[in-house]
């Protein structure tokens, strides 16, 4: 990194606050514990707009763009992974598609670890203006009950959630109440429990109705024991989302059933 410093390397990642002395280089992608080059490859042909390659331990963007896909912080916890996520702790839970064999396991939760710098980077900073110069209207279930929303034109996430809005629209009547209306998509805002940046300040979500939605902290309230699983949300609207690469929050153990986000980096295949 001839002329930038490890420190400000790090902090434009979001990663300053990391001691220096518990850091080392990016290794190779076939190198890296619990994440195979096969999910490093997949997250660059998921976003073939904006991403080139995987070279030297490194995600290339099509600018040009280098950035680490290892901290070098072994042993990291989830909450730490929450907190503080490489390119690489985001890779290491997948996303399944189809119906849930069984309930979320503890911290199963594959999309909510996020790489900071990487969703900034691709769709900007929502505190700067910039994610609001590549949105664009939608009419979320037109035929239901008209509403307009906006939603992000990089990665053609509003086109992908018109297609789902399309098949969403064909349904019968008794799946429209889960849908109308929407709780909203962009949002310049984080989120509730981990201070990071919510995939709605991308521009890149939406959440459906929250009558018939069920999120993990109402379920616990006060407590801090084991989190109860709870869905109202019918699999077939799921199923549609997923046609589309949207992940479902209700596949995660800290769920939030009304919620989807485009993140095709996140399927098996």
């Amino acid at each position: 990194m001839p002329g930038l410093s490890r420190r400000k390397f790090l902090a434009g990642m979001g990663l300053a606050s990391v001691s220096p002395m518990l850091l080392r280089p990016s290794v190779a992608a076939d190198h890296i514990p619990g994440v195979s080059l096969a999910r490093f490859e997949r997250l660059v042909t998921s976003y073939p707009d904006l991403l080139a390659k995987i070279e030297d331990g490194a995600l290339i963007w099509k600018d040009g763009t280098r950035m680490a896909l290892d901290d070098g912080l072994a042993s990291k916890s989830f909450e730490q992974m929450l907190r503080n996520a490489s390119l690489a702790d985001q890779l290491r839970q997948t996303y399944k598609r189809g119906k849930l064999a069984q309930n979320p396991g503890v911290n199963e939760s594959p999309g909510r670890i996020r790489h900071e710098g990487f969703f900034t980077k691709m769709y900007g900073d929502c505190k700067k203006g910039e994610v609001t110069k590549r949105m664009r209207n939608v009419r979320w279930m037109p035929k239901t009950k008209s509403q307009v929303i906006q939603l992000s034109t990089v990665n053609d996430v509003a086109g992908r959630l018109e297609r789902v809005i399309t098949e969403l629209e064909g349904m019968p009547d008794r799946f429209k109440a889960f849908l109308v209306p929407s709780a909203g998509t962009y949002n310049c805002r984080v989120v509730a429990d981990t201070g990071k940046p919510s995939m709605h300040a991308s521009g890149a979500a939406i959440d459906v109705s929250t009558a018939q939605s069920d999120y993990w902290v109402w379920a616990r309230g006060k407590g801090t024991g084991a989190v109860p699983y709870r869905n109202k949300i019918p699999f077939e609207i799921v199923e549609v989302f997923e046609k589309e690469n949207f992940i479902w929050g209700g596949k995660w153990y800290h769920y939030d059933t009304m919620h989807f986000e485009y993140r095709p980096e996140m399927f098996e295949s």
